[in-house]
């Protein structure tokens, strides 16, 4: 048996691998239209809004449609992708489980939308190990601030220099340590350029 901890995790790019279909999106959905995307689809919808990215597609790729329409298909693929299909990173199953088992208490904090993020938590049979997922949307504060990682902390009963934060985002770890929280810095490739700035907030790191 281990130590009972207080966790707060990040589910994307830190228990669940899915940041890859996150960064790969544009490619995904307009391959299943039967287009070419350009070379470049990644580097031009990158700071784009779904709305934004489905104008794109309509002007400049001649997709059929209106923006409503494509937007509907894009989240409809984002959804079954949540539903059916993504899994964990190695080794975290393994941890969420064993952290249970300990006693560890736990909840999941994420900018993915609650249905999505239960649908894949509980097909890859480790939801039951959370106390509940919590989403900015639903706690009205960012992953941006602070205040978020002090609010998840107070509803959980959780004293912040006890609590021990899984992220994979720069600006979340910044958030959790400027909490209070110890960071646990989870490596994912889709966060490579900010990791050696992630790797020195981090009180401990997981990289495969």
């Amino acid at each position: 048996m281990g130590i009972m901890k207080n966790i707060i995790f990040d589910m994307d790019g830190t228990l669940l691998d899915s940041m890859g279909m996150w960064e790969n999106l544009g490619t995904i959905y307009l391959k299943s239209k039967n287009i070419t995307p350009p070379d470049d689809i990644k580097e031009i919808i990158e700071a784009k809004t779904l709305d934004e990215a489905a104008e794109y597609f309509i002007n400049e790729l001649h997709l059929e449609g209106t923006v409503k329409q494509v937007v509907g298909e894009i989240v409809g693929i984002i959804r079954d992708k949540y539903f059916n299909e993504l899994g964990m990173k190695p080794g975290m199953k393994e941890l969420v489980l064993s952290e249970y088992a300990d006693g560890s208490k736990m909840c999941i904090l994420t900018t993915t939308a609650r249905e999505l993020a239960v649908a894949a938590l509980k097909r890859n049979g480790i939801l039951h190990c959370f106390t509940d997922v919590y989403t900015p949307e639903q706690l009205k504060l960012s992953k941006r601030t602070p205040e978020i990682f002090l609010k998840t902390c107070e509803i959980m009963g959780f004293e912040p220099s006890e609590t021990y934060v899984y992220e994979d985002a720069l600006y979340a770890a910044k958030s959790a340590k400027a909490a209070g929280c110890k960071l646990v810095a989870v490596y994912d490739n889709m966060q490579r350029n900010d990791w050696s700035e992630i790797e020195s907030l981090a009180d401990e790191i997981i990289k495969d």
